[in-house]
């Protein structure tokens, strides 16, 4: 009962854990700094121009906003406190707009990096709901259109703003919109609105933003942007921001309007070109290595494939699986000759070779077409494919717990599992958050937790076959049954259910997130259908698994269930590996053959393979030394 416990409570650890990882921590005063900073950043064009005051009452303000962020400021790192001085000393002396402006917004971005303040919703903004807020709280002081004429508009100092202003609507990110709604603004008639939710705040903020923008300018047709275009960047960027991201071959202003009045849809239209991004980033490394800067190079190697290919992996295997080894393996080679320090003809080439396959990648994405048929099948392949192996565990593990007739045991398995099942869905709301980590961040997280699950598929292994001959399991029987639920044998069996099956839930969460966005919402049927028939699918295969099992004898059942553990730890010890590989890692120096087999963890580097074959040494190790008399006391 005791281990029951303290499993019960690293389970509400771990979930509390990765809630608080997927949430970023806020700081009151920091919002409030990098909210003046903003003001300061944009007004200060009204208050001084040409080292000259033209307006005394936006002066003081800036200089009283200063003076604010630096009494917040009192427990920031020393180098934010002297940023701050230095803008106020710049405000002082009246300095050039670019001057004060460049400098807040610096001091802004530290401040957000080092609070990890959140810059954008977690889910597209709703601009429906946004409206019948709008009318509710903003329409009296701003008018219907936004244009400040509300009808209690009259009378107020300063009146209230404009947003088809050229300079307000062009300026104003939504962002900064937002702090406005949640903060207010001191000796205004514009209050802090605390009494509405974070998801109102920022759909009002994405509303406000789109009022200077008129239907009939949307864009219809796809278009091309220099960088991302994802919620973040739209929640950040003004217009004038959003202008110098976008193709000046394109009708920028319809772009910005499909953008404001659509920002999912607008941001899916221009959305992330991953193979482009890839080959922008190995354009980028060839140029760094050959300037001598192999650390930067090797980081855009890997982002190259990171955040370029892997997101849309799943889509390229569902048309050319065969290509999908030949796209990581081209890219892996050059990653490999930049670590190894090759020449740099010799990366030179590797490049121009993987520009040339991520072409071919970009052939077969291009001429992909979302159906829902298409749909279906690529998340239900996504949910059977991640979780048959944590299947195969659990149907083992539970195989055993009930031919041990131990139903408190079965119990314990069932919290595991359902506990990383819980995990994935917490993983799935705070999606946003979890792609907000690096992609690397991702491959070490990935890998680590596959390393972990080797260590106790080890132990289990070991322990299970210790028990598969009729001797030793009659032994075991009879000395260890009453006290199996309190030792750590249950234990990690119950704790190999957990992590295994989260370790599969949280890459599921991965490519079902990346598939959703480019399947888009009119799809989303079909989505969640294939999701649900690969669970019933799953559930069968248990129930027929778990049924034919019962004909063979205990002992054989050990004996099989410890081959099975042996297997996936070998897999996922390749496995492990190549995530921390392709997050940089660990070095990665490749075969001269290239061949790659994801069921069974095996990839054309001397690293993982290694692994592998180490893992599968110390299992016929610890098998060999299970037959000993020392061994038996550690098995039991």
């Amino acid at each position: 009962m005791k281990n029951s416990k303290l499993f019960l409570y690293f389970i509400l650890l771990f979930s509390v854990f990765l809630t608080a990882n997927t949430a970023k921590a806020e700081s009151a005063d920091a919002r409030m700094m990098v909210h003046l900073l903003d003001y300061i950043s944009v007004d200060y064009s009204m208050a001084v121009k040409a080292n000259t005051i033209i307006n005394e009452g936006e002066f003081g303000e800036m200089r009283e906003f200063a003076s604010t962020v630096e009494k917040l400021a009192k427990k920031e790192p020393s180098k934010i406190q002297e940023a701050i001085q230095s803008l106020k000393l710049l405000i002082d002396s009246k300095a050039s707009v670019s001057q004060v402006s460049k400098l807040a917004q610096s001091i802004k971005t530290g401040l957000i990096d080092f609070h990890k303040l959140s810059v954008a919703p977690e889910k597209w903004p709703s601009l429906k709901n946004a409206k019948a807020l709008y009318i509710q709280q903003c329409q009296s002081c701003h008018g219907v259109e936004g244009k400040g004429d509300g009808a209690i508009s009259v009378g107020l100092d300063p009146s209230p703003t404009n947003f088809h202003d050229e300079d307000k609507a062009n300026g104003l990110s939504p962002f900064q919109a937002y702090n406005t709604i949640k903060l207010g603004v001191s000796n205004t008639g514009m209050r802090a609105f605390t009494e509405l939710k974070e998801d109102e705040i920022w759909d009002l903020a994405f509303y406000i933003i789109a009022l200077s923008r008129k239907q009939n300018e949307v864009l219809k047709t796809n278009f091309k942007a220099n960088q991302k275009v994802d919620l973040e960047l739209l929640a950040t960027k003004n217009n004038t921001d959003l202008k110098s991201i976008i193709d000046p071959k394109e009708n920028v202003q319809s772009v910005i309007s499909a953008l404001r009045l659509n920002p999912k849809k607008g941001a899916k239209l221009a959305s992330v070109d991953f193979i482009q991004l890839a080959m922008s980033n190995i354009i980028a490394s060839e140029k760094a290595y050959s300037q001598g800067n192999k650390e930067k190079a090797r980081a855009l190697a890997l982002s190259a494939y990171l955040d370029g290919v892997e997101p849309i992996e799943m889509q390229i295997r569902a048309n050319d699986a065969s290509f999908v080894s030949e796209l990581e393996g081209q890219l892996t080679k050059m990653r490999a000759a930049i670590e190894a320090e090759k020449e740099v003809e010799t990366v030179r080439l590797l490049a121009q070779e993987s520009k040339v396959v991520l072409a071919k990648a970009q052939e077969i994405i291009d001429n992909q077409t979302f159906s829902s048929w298409l749909t279906f099948t690529l998340s239900s392949t996504i949910i059977l494919r991640e979780g048959l192996e944590a299947f195969l565990v659990i149907i083992t593990i539970l195989g055993i717990i009930r031919n041990l007739k131990l139903p408190k045991a079965a119990k314990f398995i069932h919290i595991g599992w359902l506990a990383a099942i819980a995990s994935g869905f917490l993983m799935w709301w705070g999606a946003g958050r979890l792609f907000s980590f690096s992609g690397a961040q991702r491959e070490i997280m990935e890998g680590l937790i596959a390393l972990f699950a080797v260590g106790i598929l080890v132990y289990v292994g070991f322990w299970m076959h210790s028990k598969a001959e009729a001797s030793k399991w009659q032994a075991f029987v009879k000395n260890k049954i009453e006290k199996i639920t309190s030792r750590e044998s249950l234990f990690g069996l119950a704790f190999l259910s957990f992590v295994v099956v989260f370790r599969e839930a949280f890459e599921s969460v991965l490519f079902l997130s990346a598939l959703s966005s480019e399947a888009g919402s009119e799809h989303s049927g079909a989505f969640i259908s294939g999701i649900l028939v690969a669970f019933v699918l799953l559930a069968v295969l248990a129930v027929l698994v778990l049924k034919y099992s019962k004909k063979l004898p205990v002992t054989q059942l050990f004996k099989y269930s410890a081959y099975i553990m042996a297997i996936l730890a070998v897999v996922l010890s390749g496995k492990g590996i190549h995530a921390l590989q392709e997050a940089g890692k660990i070095g990665v120096s490749s075969t001269p053959f290239n061949f790659r087999i994801d069921l069974l963890g095996m990839y054309p580097t001397w690293q993982s393979l290694i692994s592998q074959l180490l893992i599968l040494g110390l299992l016929v190790i610890l098998w060999k030394v299970g037959n000993k008399p020392l061994a038996k006391k550690i098995a039991a």
